[in-house]
Order: C-alpha cells, then sequence, then structure tokens
C-alpha cells in the first residue's frame, strides 16, 4: 500500500468535497486522478445537464471513463467523491456524509466518509472520518 499517494487523493477530496459543501450548500460527484508523474488533477465543474439525470448512473460514467485510463496506465491513483446518506451504526440511522472512493495501482481501494451537519447557521460541521476496505475495480489484474 502507498500511503503517501492514498494520503495525497483523501486530502485533495476531502478539501475538494468540504470547499464545495461550505460555497454551495451540496457536494456534486467529482474526480481526482493521480497521474503517473505524481500530477494530481481534478475534475471542473461538471454541467448541469450532466448533473441533472440520475446520480447513480453519472457516478458510474465517472467512474468507467477513469477505469478507461487506469487501464491504459495513465494513473497511479484514483478519487471519485460525492454527497451521500450512509449507516455506519445502525442504532444510529443514516447520516449525511461525503464519500471518497480511493482506488490505487498497488490494489489497495478504501471507501472513506466524512460525515456532516448543516447547522441553522447554514454552515457545516463536520465528524470523525472513517473508512472501510472496498474492491478495488480500477486496476485489476489480469
Amino acid at each position: 500500500m502507498n500511503s503517501e499517494d492514498l494520503n495525497i487523493l483523501l486530502d485533495m477530496a476531502l478539501s475538494k468535497g468540504c470547499d464545495e459543501l461550505e460555497k454551495q450548500g451540496f457536494v456534486h460527484p467529482f474526480a481526482i486522478s493521480l497521474e503517473q508523474s505524481g500530477e494530481v488533477q481534478v475534475s471542473g465543474e461538471f454541467k448541469s445537464t450532466e448533473l441533472s439525470g440520475d446520480p447513480e448512473k453519472f457516478i458510474a460514467e465517472i467512474h468507467d471513463t477513469l477505469a478507461l485510463s487506469c487501464a491504459a496506465g495513465k494513473y497511479r491513483g484514483t478519487a471519485v467523491g460525492c454527497q451521500v446518506k450512509v449507516v455506519r451504526f445502525k442504532n444510529e440511522g443514516a447520516v449525511t456524509a461525503i464519500e471518497v472512493l480511493i482506488e490505487h495501482q498497488d490494489g489497495t481501494a478504501v471507501d472513506c466518509f466524512l460525515p456532516f451537519k448543516i447547522g441553522k447557521d447554514g454552515k457545516p460541521s463536520y465528524g470523525t472520518v472513517w473508512a472501510i476496505a472496498a474492491d478495488n475495480r480500477k486496476f485489476q489484474k489480469n
């Protein structure tokens, strides 16, 4: 596991997600890629027409597009972020969170969540990041 690459992707993704949440009150899907050279690329703003359809289909398309570049050897890691409702503990029920799925060419895949609540003042307050292992689908070994 390349923890330096994973930390770069997580830091960039959570920063982008938090910035978007604080500016717009919502986190639209986004992608971050770590190129073989070490350069980090952050997706631009998606058009409202791209975001107006089925969000799950749109996120799947982001993953598919990144997977093609990963298969071509362009990236050593990717992160896809969005806003979700997720249950961590059954007794707590669903919470709203920024989700970031990180995948690396070494086979590591981690799904990270940063829960948040929007206060009466309209500003978010954040909980503690938690993560679970995930399946790495972009860097499959044949």
